[in-house]
Formats: C-alpha cells, structure tokens, sequence
C-alpha cells in the first residue's frame, strides 16, 4: 500500500461508516502548531491575542486544507480501521442479509 493511499483513504468503521482519513487527522495540530508558531510573533507574546489570532487564522485554514483533503481523499478506496472492524463490518452485513431473506 502506498504512503499516500494510506494516509489519504478515508476510514470506515466496524459499521461501514466513513471517518476522516488520516491525513485529515493529522492536519488539525499541525495546522494549529504552525498558525500558533506563526502568531507569536505578531502578537508579541500576549496569551490572549496569541490564542485569538491563533483561533481567528486557522480556521478558514483547517477548512481549505480539509476541503483540498476531501478532494484527495475521494480518489482513493476507503480502507477499515481496524481488520476487527472489517469482520464485524461483513457479519453484519451477512446479518442483514439472512434476515432479509427469511
């Protein structure tokens, strides 16, 4: 599996549900961690300005950055979290299915 399926297929749950990918969980503290480096600076080690102007810039980034994820994302085949959660997963569906039969 290449690096880039595994870290950009999104993740579904013993359910079937998706769940973010793990790109997309690892943007959130990189981002803030980045943003919040950045606005030290600016704010001149004031903790509330440094926390507001942190907050107010990563915003609208997170949401880019996890819209241009999502785009990334939906090339690739979602893989299970877990290889538990695949078997649960198919049982579940075979569940389903036997009772739709009957």
């Amino acid at each position: 599996m290449s690096v880039l399926r595994y870290a950009f297929a999104a993740r579904r749950d013993h359910k079937g549900m998706s769940t973010p990918s793990y790109a997309a969980r690892w943007f959130l503290p990189l981002c803030v961690a980045a943003v919040g480096y950045w606005a030290w600076s600016p704010t001149e080690g004031n903790l509330v300005m440094w926390s507001a102007l942190t907050l107010m810039v990563a915003t609208p980034v997170l949401s880019l950055g996890w819209y241009v994820i999502g785009f990334i994302s939906a090339k690739h085949e979602p893989l299970y979290i877990l290889d538990k959660a695949e078997k649960a997963h198919k049982a579940r569906l075979e569940r389903k299915k036997e009772q739709q039969t009957v």
